[in-house]
């Protein structure tokens, strides 16, 4: 009874001192609030028609050797007056991103108050609450910095525009300067691109997916996520029924309706599925958003080899189609990735059979079975054991007892060879070869090596993971891999023992010419030179003779077939002292098996194109080492 009567006697007590807090925070608000506005002379000379236009600056992708690839700002920003915007857009975006905008004078108290106390009590930074003022002021001024000092600064800076402009002028500047994705700056591309229609000529729906965006326009993009543009827009639909801009009889008829966008716009030039991993690893790497990214006046500069790339994009033709699957995209996709082994950089790659953003970019977005192609880690760690290449092995039915039940693994043409080496097992891909020696060498053994030596995506905990024999000897995985990471992992055979992790970027400059990022050579020492090399020798059999024959390209060359279970994957990596490179082909659905007009394809078409692909780059001797990422 004393216990409980203590803690109600104590929580009016902490009630206060919360209180007290948030009061404090407040009054500190806004006395800096007076200190910034009055005596920061910057902020009465703001001029946002001027600083729209010094932040008209495209950024910039340039290949290895300073050539450009791409503008990113590809779309140049046509402004529309508010007079021309229908009242639909202007009514979703306020709805959508400041119910209060005709209301307050800049900042939102009551949004702030519910900002602070969210933080306050999260003990995060400060966040929430902005207006579409503060919005424009920190897409025009300020960084994507989250802190309480920035927070200040924004509002002060939207108080003094309110004071400036009028809310149609400051709505106007917000809808003509946000980034709506697919490169679309303002209401004007963003209506060309979704659409194909003028600003004027916008129906109340797709002004309810085009203010949509603004809260993401990479998720919510009908692109790329149909689902979830889709579910986005019938959020803002509700939301100006809420706020009193719609009918609700009309909200609910909008909302039964389809996007009605136009079909993907693809890119036209060599290296857009390369821009778009850069442009990625940026994002991860720095913080900044796509809109500051394509906007900022940045200077990129790629490891992307554009010869390669093009040979790389070419190649990909080669894969037979099926026809569109129901999404209208061409079936069976494929990808392919290349890299210098002896540093790790990306010198090609390739999404897909054609760009579009709509599609995943399948060299490093999907993670798949790799089948066989996990097979060469698994000799490795039987070299390190003491196995040699001609080791004798038996190749024979195998009975096996996986937690109660048998398991009985098959080779992929249902022979058995009886004794043979250690070599011909791996040249000719033998399942049970594989089983027996990751049984002999232990599982958690092959595990933590293959995982060392690049395979990030191994699962080792959970009731389901890669710690037995089926993943580790066959490659039927848990999460599978991506082809970007197995081509990763590669390089600790063909660069003896040294695994290179891959990076696609040098180096990359701000508007004023600041090294804001520089790309890093990172290497680890998995193996040793002796067991690459032996390894290397082995797997030129695989090539010369065994399963990946058609990858031949007339010189030297090691490398790996893979196909998973039901023919739904086919891989091929392989590589030469100079470069290294893998293919993966296989349909977007992986349920449904790789075939053509009822022919299978598999790892045999995964090794034919990639030696079409390597075969091209060796013979215009574009091989030669490439440099270390310098200023």
């Amino acid at each position: 009874m004393v216990r409980s009567r203590r803690r109600k006697l104590t929580r009016p007590g902490k009630r206060r001192r919360f209180s007290r807090l948030i009061l404090g925070l407040v009054l500190g608000v806004g006395f800096l609030l007076v200190l910034f506005i009055f005596f920061n002379p910057f902020v009465w000379r703001l001029n946002l028609r001027a600083e729209l236009e010094k932040n008209k600056s495209a950024s910039t992708v340039y290949d290895r050797d300073g050539e450009v690839v791409a503008d990113l700002y590809a779309r140049a920003r046509i402004w529309v007056p508010i007079r021309q915007v229908p009242a639909a857009l202007q009514q979703a975006f306020v709805a959508t991103e400041d119910a209060r905008f005709y209301e307050h004078k800049g900042i939102d108290i009551r949004g702030i108050l519910r900002a602070l106390y969210q933080d306050v009590k999260e003990r995060s930074k400060v966040q929430g609450g902005s207006t579409i003022t503060q919005q424009l002021v920190k897409n025009l001024y300020f960084s994507q910095e989250k802190s309480f000092f920035r927070k200040v600064m924004e509002m002060s800076y939207a108080i003094r525009i309110e004071q400036q402009y009028s809310k149609a002028q400051i709505l106007e500047m917000y809808m003509n300067s946000i980034y709506l994705g697919q490169g679309s700056w303002g209401i004007n591309s963003a209506a060309q691109v979704y659409f194909g229609k003028q600003v004027p000529d916008l129906t109340v729906a797709e002004a309810a997916l085009i203010a949509g965006l603004a809260k993401g326009p990479e998720y919510y993009s009908p692109f790329r996520h149909p689902q979830a543009a889709l579910a986005r827009r019938n959020v803002v639909l509700q939301l100006m029924r809420r706020h009193g801009y719609l009918p609700e009889k009309m909200a609910a008829e909008l909302s039964k309706r389809p996007l009605g966008t136009l079909n993907n716009p693809g890119s036209t030039y060599v290296g857009a599925y390369f821009v778009d991993y850069a442009l990625d690893q940026l994002r991860a790497k720095t913080g900044y958003t796509e809109s500051d990214l394509r906007s900022g006046g940045f200077r990129i500069y790629t490891t992307m080899d554009r010869r390669i790339q093009k040979a790389a994009e070419g190649a990909l033709q080669y894969l037979p189609a099926q026809g569109p699957d129901r999404w209208g995209v061409v079936q069976p996709q494929g990808a392919i990735v290349a890299m210098d082994p002896k540093n790790g950089e990306i010198l090609a790659l390739v999404g897909g059979r054609r760009y579009s953003a709509a599609e995943p970019n399948r060299a490093y977005q999907i993670h798949r079975q790799p089948g066989s192609a996990i097979k060469p880690f698994v000799f490795t760690a039987a070299l390190d054991a003491g196995y040699t290449p001609d080791t004798p092995v038996v190749d024979q039915p195998l009975a096996i007892d996986v937690h109660g039940r048998l398991w009985e693994p098959q080779n992929y043409d249902n022979q058995y060879r009886g004794t043979i080496s250690l070599r011909t097992a791996l040249e000719e891909s033998v399942n049970t070869v594989a089983v027996q020696l990751v049984q002999a060498l232990g599982p958690a053994n092959v595990f933590e090596l293959t995982r060392r030596m690049g395979l990030v995506s191994l699962v080792g905990e959970g009731e389901k993971n890669d710690r037995s024999l089926a993943p580790l000897a066959l490659g039927g995985l848990t999460k599978g891999v991506t082809l970007l990471e197995l081509t990763g992992a590669y390089s600790s055979f063909a660069n003896q023992g040294t695994r290179s992790e891959p990076f696609g970027m040098l180096r990359v400059y701000s508007r004023d010419g600041k090294l804001i990022y520089r790309g890093q050579l990172r290497q680890e020492r998995v193996i040793s030179a002796r067991t690459a090399e032996t390894l290397t020798a082995m797997m030129e059999g695989v090539i010369a003779r065994g399963t990946g024959i058609r990858a031949k390209i007339g010189v030297k060359a090691a490398g790996k077939t893979g196909t998973s279970n039901w023919n739904t994957n086919g891989w091929f990596v392989g590589y030469t002292p100079e470069i290294l490179a893998g293919v993966w082909i296989g349909n977007d659905q992986e349920s449904k098996p790789l075939e053509v007009k009822g022919v299978a394809l598999g790892s045999g078409k995964a090794s034919e194109i990639w030696g079409r692909f390597l075969g091209q780059v060796l013979a215009r001797s574009v091989a030669a080492p490439p440099g270390s990422p310098t200023p």
